[in-house]
């Protein structure tokens, strides 16, 4: 009897002692201080440096399609939800943002801690990623080079915390803007009108109101890019770009606001890859490295002169600026962490592993991995992200609908410049002008809506008495011959330029058929002609500087095209200043 007592006991105990350890397996210990970083395994440290792609159909086959199973093995802290997400096939009965949710409702479910989701969200939620049949809340806002032209840290506050709020309605946490660069050459083919100005003292202001408003509705905001991108012509998707300033001429222009969002303790900074001779002398076989790739830029001067304590994140580091330095992304990817970088944005999920190895064997100082973690975990802390909620997405506020339209609206009406009005054409008069044709001088290849560009300024026009057409293939071959016959009828042309940032990649100048729109243009009666720039500023005073009515609006949103009407019509007074030198002299 004592015999089977004790047999017994034992196997009460053994069983007892392994749902003790199944339990334990199963839920861990929620990690709720900031000092509990300390506790996470080196694969858990390493994954909190991954801002990776969403790219899920991949992570569940690496892990025989379970998410959990995903995070067992590679237990990431973040993902760039990308437009893309891993050419996953939508279902029919989901329309996009509702897709997105769902798989950001996944991860975070499969997760132990939960993630970190991103976005650009530049232009709002509704501009690059969801369309208007796709999100009914999802504003397409302005370009936040508006933000600029309007001056006014009450819209700019306004701007951050409507993108704020549709960012968190979805689940977002962390965006990588605003942009800080300064576009002081207006050749670059990719800051243009993403920055504010080419001044510091213009953007410091509409930055720090942006951020301000980010933090206090639960966003995670990056002023990017460090050292500050606007100077070249190079574009850092494609090369290795460049901040070729002086050291002094930098801390009069992007040193200083660099200074003042760190006075500030912005939450993260992303680095560009650009090189910065001027302060750099870490070169790698001859040739200077990227930001990205830099311990003289990121170690050096970010966190040790400047004194940042925040997170330093990287550019997306399959870019071609960082590339030829390394053998390849994943070793640049490693690097980029070894120079400084604290948060590497879109790593391949192989740098895990890599990673690891090499602090295994001594290659990687685990003090390195500990300053990038404690940094990222007091971003954790500071925005509420150390321990899980049942829901990530937080509902938009009753009012945020006449909140966005009231706003929008004046920073639109605040922001239309008037360049020059040389013959007084506004107001524009329905006794005297009839017929208007809209010229879309933009480049339009994969845009999915081409044909419905212009029409919230054509409906505009029809409501105020105009007749109005929309030409979108201006080419001078099919209308040279017409310019006595269809094109005599017309008492006004509006030329609406509208090629913006990355569409196409490459030169900002007018190329292939849009080169030939605007050549014919140019044959029109010049006093026939207004010219409205809804993307590059410079446009106008380079090409159509003759002109007597020259606009300035920046983005072709629906409320800059509302606005731009009822300037034409006199309903609404241009006050605003240009935020960059349109007659810089690289464009004579």
């Amino acid at each position: 009897m004592k015999k089977l007592f004790w047999i017994l006991s034992i196997f009460f105990l053994l069983v007892s002692q392994t749902a003790c350890d199944t339990k334990v397996t199963q839920d861990p210990t929620p990690i709720a201080t900031n000092d509990d970083w300390k506790r996470l395994t080196v694969r858990q440290k390493i994954g909190q440096t991954m801002m990776i792609t969403s790219d899920y159909n991949m992570h569940k086959r690496i892990s025989d399609g379970s998410l959990e199973a995903f995070f067992e093995k590679y237990p990431v802290g973040g993902f760039f939800i990308a437009e893309w997400l891993g050419n996953m096939q939508k279902p029919a009965d989901l329309r996009f943002v509702e897709f997105v949710m769902q798989i950001m409702r996944e991860y975070n479910e499969a997760s132990p801690l939960p993630l970190f989701f991103s976005e650009d969200f530049e232009k709002g939620t509704g501009n690059q990623m969801f369309y208007d049949t796709d999100c009914d809340f999802c504003s397409k806002m302005p370009t936040i080079m508006a933000l600029g032209a309007a001056n006014n840290p009450d819209l700019a506050y306004a701007f951050g915390k409507i993108v704020s709020q549709e960012s968190r309605a979805m689940g977002f946490n962390w965006l990588l803007h605003p942009v800080a660069d300064l576009n002081m050459n207006p050749l670059h083919p990719l800051v243009v009108e993403r920055s504010i100005s080419d001044k510091a003292e213009i953007a410091i202001p509409i930055l720090r109101a942006q951020t301000l408003a980010m933090k206090e509705h639960g966003i995670i905001s990056t002023i990017k890019h460090f050292p500050g991108d606007g100077a070249t012509i190079r574009d850092q998707h494609l090369i290795t770009a460049a901040n070729n300033l002086s050291l002094e001429e930098w801390k009069r222009t992007f040193g200083k606001v660099f200074e003042a969002v760190i006075k500030d303790e912005t939450p993260s900074i992303m680095v560009g890859h650009l090189q910065f001779p001027a302060y750099q002398n870490d070169p790698i076989d001859g040739v200077l490295p990227p930001a990205t790739l830099s311990k003289d830029i990121m170690t050096k001067l970010l966190k040790n002169e400047m004194g940042y304590k925040g997170v330093v994140i990287s550019d997306a580091m399959n870019m071609g600026g960082p590339m030829g330095y390394y053998e390849n992304v994943l070793e640049a990817s490693v690097q980029c962490f070894l120079a400084g970088c604290d948060m590497i944005l879109w790593p391949a999920i192989e740098y895990m592993d890599t990673v690891e190895a090499r602090i295994n064997r001594g290659e990687i100082p685990m003090s390195r991995l500990d300053d990038a973690v404690e940094r990222i975990w007091g971003l954790r802390e500071k925005y509420d992200l150390l321990t899980k909620k049942s829901e990530i997405a937080t509902p938009l506020p009753a009012d945020h609908a006449s909140y966005t339209a009231k706003n929008l609206t004046a920073l639109a009406e605040s922001a239309v410049t008037l360049i020059q009005d040389k013959n007084n054409d506004i107001p524009l008069c329905t006794e005297k002008i009839k017929k208007i044709m809209l010229v879309n001088v933009s480049y339009h290849q994969t845009r999915r809506d081409r044909e419905k560009d212009f029409d919230v300024l054509k409906e505009e026009l029809i409501a105020r008495g105009f007749e109005v057409d929309i030409e979108h293939d201006f080419h001078l071959w099919s209308w040279e011959w017409r310019l006595n016959s269809e094109l005599a009828q017309y008492d006004k042309f509006i030329v609406c330029f509208e090629n913006s940032f990355l569409d196409p990649t490459g030169s900002p100048l007018l190329k292939g058929r849009e080169a030939y729109y605007l050549w014919m243009v140019k044959m029109l009666p010049k006093n026939k002609v207004i010219s409205v720039s809804f993307s590059n500023p410079y446009y106008n005073t380079f090409y159509l500087s003759s002109t007597p009515l020259l606009i300035n609006a920046y983005s072709r949103s629906h409320y800059m095209q509302r606005a731009v009407a009822k300037v034409l019509m006199g309903e609404v007074k241009a006050t605003a200043t240009s935020p960059v030198d349109l007659y810089n002299p690289i464009m004579r």
